[in-house]
């Protein structure tokens, strides 16, 4: 691929990005062949290519990564990060305090003290 001054560079660019995100390969191979796009582009023209298209090139490389938005109804045994574990034990509430309430007070909602501050469960 060249990319020259003399020739519309960025739209070339454009066109190759395009032509790389119909590919269809495993994610080592598209982070390489992203890597190898994005330093030739440097090399020839020399400058950083545009935003647009370096995210084009970041969705290509995530696109079918383990980063799904729903990955706790998709998997069988999901794996939270850090920040989506203190949410999730801070809305679960335990079987024991839910289960004897009647119905009225699960549809109201019912408040625990937890951690010293007062919570809704249910």
């Amino acid at each position: 691929m060249v990319f020259t001054a003399e020739a519309n560079y960025k739209e070339s660019f454009a066109k190759a990005v395009a032509h790389l995100s119909t590919q269809d390969m495993p994610v080592q191979w598209r982070i390489k062949a992203v890597d190898d796009l994005i330093e030739v582009y440097v090399k020839q023209v020399g400058e950083v290519p545009d935003g647009d298209q370096l995210e084009r090139l970041t969705n290509y490389i995530l696109r079918d990564s383990k980063n799904q938005p729903d990955k706790v109804s998709n998997t069988e045994y999901p794996v939270f990060s850090e920040w989506q574990q203190k949410h999730r034990s801070r809305r679960e509430v335990p079987l024991e305090y839910v289960g004897g309430l009647p119905v009225e007070a699960k549809r109201v909602g019912i408040r625990l003290k937890h951690r010293h501050k007062q919570k809704r469960i249910a």
